[in-house]
């Protein structure tokens, strides 16, 4: 069965501790150059493997933070690829038969609230300790150096992404996506400015009223209103009390 385990989110914001994990940071376009070179990580005993993309279930049998997707996706190069929770990152990596090697993991410099920044950095320690891996029935199994109890994924597939937006518009500084996925009304704000995604899948609540439909984020440090009046009128996105549109 999946442990889950419940977000608290304060109104501080983690930072990535160098002490804790010393990881090269890169921006999006120094992380494609790392595509560009080396063979195929794909063996021929490995096809299951190729262009395949997993999300996490399980770290080191302590669970994983609730609504928060870890993805990890077997690139058709010498890489590895996915989301953190909070940041998008990518890693070279070997894998021949069973054996996965896996180094110089870089990073997107997003900072998320501190149950998130923990998890992700702790994801990121045990896969580049990573030695081998295993498919047991619906899972993949990573097992790395020193640590007791294997990363465990299930496959991510396109039924799992399956997504039905409900309202996506911009405002001044902000374009906001409200969207359904898997059953759960979620949010994604993209600042323009910064060229962010500062909230990204956030669970909200629907709010029906004679008036229109209102969209209220659930977690994170700030307040977040999306309201679609009925009729033909134009939709506004309200951050801490303030209108951008």
């Amino acid at each position: 069965m999946k442990k889950r385990l419940a977000l608290v989110i304060g109104m501080s914001v983690g930072i990535i501790s160098a002490g804790t994990f010393a990881m090269s940071q890169a921006t999006a376009g120094q992380m494609d150059v790392l595509a560009q070179t080396g063979e195929s990580i794909m063996q021929p005993s490995q096809p299951q493997f190729a262009h395949t993309e997993w999300v996490l279930e399980d770290l080191n049998d302590t669970g994983v933070v609730d609504n928060l997707q870890t993805t990890l996706r077997f690139d058709g190069r010498d890489r590895l690829s996915g989301q953190g929770g909070c940041n998008r990152y990518t890693a070279q990596a070997q894998l021949v038969g069973k054996r996965l090697t896996v180094r110089g993991i870089a990073s997107t410099k997003k900072l998320c609230p501190p149950a998130v920044m923990d998890q992700e950095n702790r994801y990121f320690q045990v896969l580049q300790s990573s030695q081998r891996v295993n498919l047991d029935d619906a899972y993949l199994l990573v097992y790395s150096q020193g640590v007791k109890a294997p990363l465990r994924f299930t496959r991510l597939t396109a039924a799992t992404l399956t997504e039905t937006t409900l309202v996506a518009f911009q405002g001044r500084r902000n374009a906001v996506r409200v969207f359904t996925r898997e059953g759960q009304t979620q949010m994604n704000v993209y600042d323009k400015r910064d060229r962010t995604t500062w909230v990204r899948g956030n669970p909200v609540k629907t709010e029906e009223t004679p008036e229109g439909t209102r969209y209220t984020n659930v977690v994170g440090e700030s307040a977040i209103v999306v309201f679609v009046p009925s009729g033909s009128k134009v939709p506004t996105l309200t951050i801490n009390g303030n209108v951008d549109r």
